[in-house]
C-alpha cells in the first residue's frame, strides 16, 4: 500500500520509551553542567567577597608599617635637632667649635683629629702606590 508523503508513522511504545530516556539523559546532563557552572560562579563570587577585604587589610597593614617607619625616622631627626639646639645654646660649644675650625688649642690642650672615611681611603691608596715598585721599560 502506498502511503502519502505527509502521513506520519506512529511510533511504537518502545520507540516512545527510548525517546523519553534519551530526553531524560540529555536534561540530566544539562542539569549537571548547569550545576557545575553555578557552583563555579558561587565559588568565584564568594572568593571575591572574602578576598577583597583581606587584600585591603594587607595593603592597610603595609601602609601602617611604612607610616611607623617614617614616624621613627622623624622622631630620630627631631631628637638630633633638639640635641643640636641644646649644644648650640651652650657657649662652651661655640668656643670649642671655633677652636676646632681654627686649629687652635687652649694651653695644655692637644688636638687629635681622626681622618674621615674618605681621607682614610685616600691615604691607603697613596700607601699602596708607594709600596708597588715602578715598572721600568725593558732594554733588550
Amino acid at each position: 500500500m502506498l502511503t502519502s508523503f505527509f502521513t506520519r508513522r506512529t511510533p511504537t511504545l518502545e520507540e516512545i520509551e527510548a525517546q523519553r530516556i534519551n530526553r531524560t539523559r540529555g536534561i540530566s546532563g544539562m542539569l549537571k553542567v548547569a550545576g557545575i557552572i553555578v557552583l563555579v560562579l558561587v565559588a568565584f563570587l564568594s572568593s571575591m567577597l572574602l578576598l577583597t577585604p583581606l587584600m585591603e587589610l594587607h595593603s592597610l597593614e603595609q601602609e601602617r608599617e611604612q607610616a611607623q617607619r617614617q614616624l621613627l625616622r622623624a622622631r630620630a631627626v627631631e631628637a638630633e635637632a633638639y640635641n643640636r639646639f641644646l649644644w648650640m645654646s651652650d657657649p662652651e660649644y661655640f668656643e670649642q667649635m671655633a677652636r676646632d675650625r681654627a686649629n687652635q688649642a687652649k694651653a695644655g690642650e692637644h688636638i687629635i683629629r681622626r681622618p674621615t672615611a674618605e681621607e682614610r681611603q685616600k691615604m691607603e691608596q697613596e700607601a699602596q702606590r708607594k709600596r708597588q715598585p715602578r715598572k721600568r721599560p725593558r732594554r733588550d
